[in-house]
């Protein structure tokens, strides 16, 4: 392949130039493979921040869906436990409970909705400056 040769030919530049450490120079070779054909004019500036930036994200990513899974399995559990240890008479007074206040628990499930939203989007414009 005639990208490989270009690959080749950059590395070999590189590595006769001494700027590159042998971890870099492997890392580089890896990143062209990968992309299958090296950028005629380089990468940018600010091509090393995307990518850091994307790899984080998806950590994150991955961060919050072990903690979610393990609050949802939590939650199933706490439920099951309290399903098994009140009767009918206290699940009904707990439903009335609810319906009695049900404006006030609309208002806190919207309240952090509203401030997950507002984290998103504030966190999507930090990464866009």
């Amino acid at each position: 392949m005639d990208t490989n040769k270009k690959n080749q030919t950059l590395l070999d530049d590189q590595e006769n130039n001494n700027e590159l450490s042998e971890s870099e120079l492997k890392t580089y070779q890896i990143l062209y493979d990968a992309l299958e054909k090296a950028p005629e004019k380089g990468f940018s500036l600010s091509f090393q921040n995307q990518i850091i930036r994307k790899i984080e994200a998806k950590q994150q990513r991955k961060f919050n869906i072990k903690v979610y899974s393990l609050f949802s399995i939590v939650l199933l559990m706490a439920v099951v436990c309290l399903s098994t240890f009140f009767n009918q008479d206290q699940f009904s007074m707990m439903f009335s409970m609810f319906l009695k206040y049900k404006f006030v628990a609309l208002f806190l499930l919207l309240t952090v909705i509203l401030i997950q939203i507002s984290n998103r989007f504030m966190i999507s414009k930090e990464l866009k400056d």
